[in-house]
């Protein structure tokens, strides 16, 4: 009986392989699962918690792992919670009701530092959790949202934020005390509790940004609530910093912070009388770390960087013995790590080399454990994350911790005893570990049956400079990229979003899991894929991540053409089949390259792209090509609404209507100048999207016209037309 049903259960994932379609690949429960987030140790424990779903839905609950008794346990099971208090716009209109998104699941949690219980936000309300199991116990039930729960040290209260203002909770049986009184327009930033629970440091920002009105055309009435949503050019405001007793009714303390922007939480010394800040220059050309001395409220810069083109801003943190200081910078031309003394003595650089340190989606900020600082760099390779420690005065070589390829993320407990690993490789997503003990099995059983495409890992010269460019080649069952002789196929070009981002990893899923599964889909109707960090992208030094500096869409776009050129040296890809897709900076980078290369793509497919970067948020743009009226000629040739006369072949634009990110203004001005230039295009519009879509049915449509626009324009030309699979 049991080899039966092995062989049954063989035959099942057999057939299961056989069906690679859209409609599969995009209907939750995704098959490639839900990897697990927002890894955190207790400070003063070996208990892990993190948010997941096992079953590979969208929802993430939370879940911890006792190191000491190897237990693992899921706390939170709030999926099914009705609370119509809390009901948005959409729940109640009778026309959205029906186009919900899937819930997210947990915004936040923080677990105390003895480890034994667990605060979370969800839906704006407040809940208790025991960490070794049992009820769940809610806190607040409220309209007003509350966010961003903190325990203080001794888990004896919880602060939160709601209404723009701060609260602190007693959680046994004691009072809620409003902490702050911040004038309208003025807003509540952030808030971070002292290590010694008698004070909380916080942010306000003095006068609110910009608002502009988003309009939802889905409803039973056309609505446009505010939001706030600079644009380039628009300054930004420095923060004012305070302190303030936790209980009482002493003042909150007004705070030297420079007159600077702040991007970067502040950071508590150990010891509770400092606290260290970033204050970045308005024009973002130059940066200060600084230390607050709490008794004076007076600070001190212990660190000062200058760049031309903008500069970089970094991770901070302590000691923790708060003798000493760590700071990531690229000064040197790579991001490394330094640590300084709190009145700014004895400057060390710990780590160099051409290779980076970053707080990215594939690490987290380091780590200073005893002696050493833990972190993931690029030093093996800019198509991995290794873990690494160092002696932090400098005396060693840095020493890699992990041997698998691939990604391997890093957190240790704060006694130095435990790692929890997060690790993924090109057959495998990200998963959890620690000390070696899987916690996680994120992909269902399904998944390794399926056609998942090769890669091929390369680089290729820029058409700019001849410097070299990282790239991925995603290959179809059958192809050898190496064969000149092999029958000519036709290719798509992806571009990355975000433009600091990094695309070319050892890794299944890539930056962005469902953009590399409809790779993987293109590559199985026959497509050879090519993706590369292009410049732009981070991991690759100071100067290629500013290369764009005041030309975006020209040396960047030249990376993406050198990739052209490689593929047409492979002597087996039909030049005259060949396409190009990406979402957000990725969109734009598709209308780029379909006007100011019209002839090099026959078809191009740009996803929530911005075309017109005077429209786009201020500290983004403004990094990068400075204020419109500073250097108007920048965002001209920087924008593909200007170019778009030189269209030739075929564009599909899609974009989210809902989108605060990128707004639909974007596809709407290029679709009317596309109109006036008597351009052929075509257009796909989504009334309940905003600037990633996460609506099963939303990413069928979407890429199933995109692989159908492919189909019928790269594919048409070697014969019959091939329908897309959906």
């Amino acid at each position: 009986m049991v080899r039966i049903a092995a062989l049954l259960f063989s035959l099942a994932l057999a057939g299961q392989a056989q069906d690679f379609s859209l409609d599969r690949l995009f209907t939750r429960p995704y098959v490639w699962g839900t990897s697990p987030s927002q890894v955190t140790w207790a400070k003063r424990a070996h208990v892990l918690g993190f948010l997941w779903n096992a079953q590979g839905q969208a929802f993430r609950d939370l879940y911890v792992y006792n190191a000491d008794t190897k237990t693992l346990k899921r706390l939170t099971d709030l999926e099914s919670l009705k609370d119509p208090i809390n009901d948005g716009e959409a729940e109640r209109d009778v026309h959205r009701q029906d186009y919900l998104p899937p819930r997210a699941g947990l915004a936040a949690f923080e677990l105390s530092e003895n480890g034994s219980k667990a605060v979370i936000s969800y839906r704006g309300d407040l809940f208790l959790a025991p960490t070794s199991g049992g009820p769940l116990h809610r806190l607040t039930k409220t309209k007003a949202a509350e966010t961003n729960p903190q325990f203080s040290p001794d888990a004896s209260s919880v602060a939160y934020s709601q209404n723009g203002q701060l609260y602190v909770m007693g959680l046994n049986g004691g009072m809620i005390e409003q902490r702050t009184d911040v004038k309208p327009p003025a807003t509540l930033v952030n808030f971070h509790w002292s290590p010694d629970g008698k004070q909380i440091s916080y942010a306000v920002a003095p006068q609110p940004g910009r608002m502009l009105p988003l309009p939802i055309y889905s409803g039973q009435f056309v609505t446009a609530s505010p939001f706030a949503r600079s644009v380039a050019g628009d300054s930004s405001v420095p923060l004012q910093w305070y302190v303030t007793e936790a209980s009482g009714d002493a003042p909150p303390r007004l705070l030297d912070a420079g007159k600077g922007i702040s991007r970067r939480a502040s950071q508590w010394s150990p010891d509770s009388k400092y606290l260290l800040l970033v204050e970045q220059a308005p024009n973002f050309k130059s940066l200060n770390v600084r230390v607050v001395n709490l008794n004076t409220g007076k600070s001190k810069v212990v660190f000062h960087q200058e760049d031309d083109r903008w500069v970089e801003l970094p991770d901070i943190g302590w000691d923790q013995a708060g003798k000493r200081l760590w700071f990531t910078s690229d000064q040197s031309g790579y991001q490394h790590l330094y640590t300084v003394a709190p009145d700014g003595s004895d400057l060390k650089q710990v780590t160099q080399g051409e290779w980076e340190i970053h707080n990215d989606p594939f690490s987290h900020s380091p780590q200073w454990v005893g002696d050493s600082i833990y972190y993931s760099s690029t030093a093996e390779s800019t198509t991995e994350r290794q873990f690494y420690r160092v002696k932090a005065d400098g005396s060693s070589t840095p020493e890699r911790l992990a041997s698998e390829e691939g990604l391997n993320i890093g957190w240790v407990s704060e006694d130095g005893h435990l790692r929890a690993m997060m690790h993924a490789d090109m057959k495998n997503p990200l998963d959890l570990y620690v000390e070696g003990k899987r916690l996680t099995q994120s992909p269902q059983p399904a998944f390794y049956a399926l056609p998942w495409a090769q890669a091929k890992f390369l680089t290729y010269p820029s058409l700019r400079d001849g410097k070299p460019v990282s790239a991925r080649l995603l290959l179809p069952s059958g192809y050898q990229p190496d064969d000149p002789n092999a029958k000519s196929r036709p290719a798509v070009v992806y571009i990355h979003g975000s433009g600091y981002a990094t695309s070319v990893l050892k890794q299944w899923g890539s930056y962005q899991d469902l953009r590399f599964v409809f790779n993987n889909y293109l590559t199985s109707q026959g497509f050879v894929v090519l993706e590369m960090d292009y410049r732009g992208s981070t991991n690759y030094g100071r100067d290629w991540r500013s290369g764009v500096y005041l030309n975006m869409g020209g040396p960047d776009l030249e990376d993406v053409l050198g990739g052209v050129e490689y593929l047409r040296g492979l002597k087996n890809i039909d030049m005259n089949r060949v396409g190009i897709w990406g979402w957000s900076y990725g969109g734009f980078m598709t209308a780029m390259a379909m006007f100011k290369s019209p002839a090099t793509f026959k078809a191009g497919a740009a996803f929530s792209g911005v075309y017109d970067w005077a429209n786009y948020n201020a500290a983004y743009t403004d990094e990068r090509l400075t204020a419109p009226s500073e250097n108007p000629e920048a965002y001209r040739r920087s924008s593909p609404i200007h170019f778009s006369d030189r269209l030739q072949n075929h564009l599909l634009i899609l974009h989210g209507i809902a989108d605060d990110n990128v707004l639909f203004q974007e596809a709407v001005q290029l679709s009317e100048k596309l109109i006036h230039e008597g351009k052929q295009f075509e257009e796909a519009f989504y009334p309940e999207e905003s600037h990633a879509y996460v609506r099963d049915e939303t990413l069928k449509d979407a890429f199933g016209r995109t692989a159908e626009f492919f189909m019928r324009h790269l594919k048409e030309a070697s014969g019959a037309p091939v329908a897309a699979s959906k």
